[in-house]
């Protein structure tokens, strides 16, 4: 393996490649970890750096690294249009299921009141509408309830 020497500042880019930087550190690093250590350089440089090997050479720490080209992050901002269908799907499904149960409701209440006179039916099914808004807005209710809460 071949590494690049070169005198590097804090704020300068590297580019992809293989690196050994030797570190002037007063301390022990021995209790460093791999992904502290990588965590640590990618921060710094602001690019992917994985740690190749790090150790102790006379007096200086040596750490060799390397550099990888940042993977294009164009699609890392969109949702992926697959994972959404199948909330999507449930929901539909869910408000259409609603709506025929409430369709299919109000029929059979219609249907029991043609038994009762036209006055006292109309009176029913005027009732059955307004317990239908009355469940419709205490969903609504319960929903901004639970949004809000969290």
């Amino acid at each position: 393996m071949a590494f690049t020497r070169v005198p590097i500042g804090t704020n300068q880019e590297l580019k992809p490649g293989l690196y050994e930087a030797t570190l002037a550190i007063t301390g022990d690093i021995s209790r460093a970890t791999r992904a502290d250590l990588q965590r640590i350089l990618s921060a710094r440089f602001g690019q992917t750096v994985q740690v190749v090997d790090w150790g102790r050479l006379n007096q200086q720490y040596v750490l060799q690294f390397r550099v990888v080209q940042a993977a294009q992050t164009q699609d890392s901002d969109l949702i992926q249009p697959a994972a959404l269908w199948i909330p999507i799907a449930i929901t539909i499904a869910a408000i259409a299921g609603a709506i025929y149960a409430a369709y299919r409701f109000t029929v059979e209440v219609k249907a029991a009141f043609q038994l009762v006179s036209q006055p006292a039916r109309d009176t029913g099914v005027a009732g059955v509408g307004v317990g239908m808004v009355g469940l419709g807005v205490g969903a609504a209710l319960i929903g901004l309830y639970l949004l809000v809460r969290r």
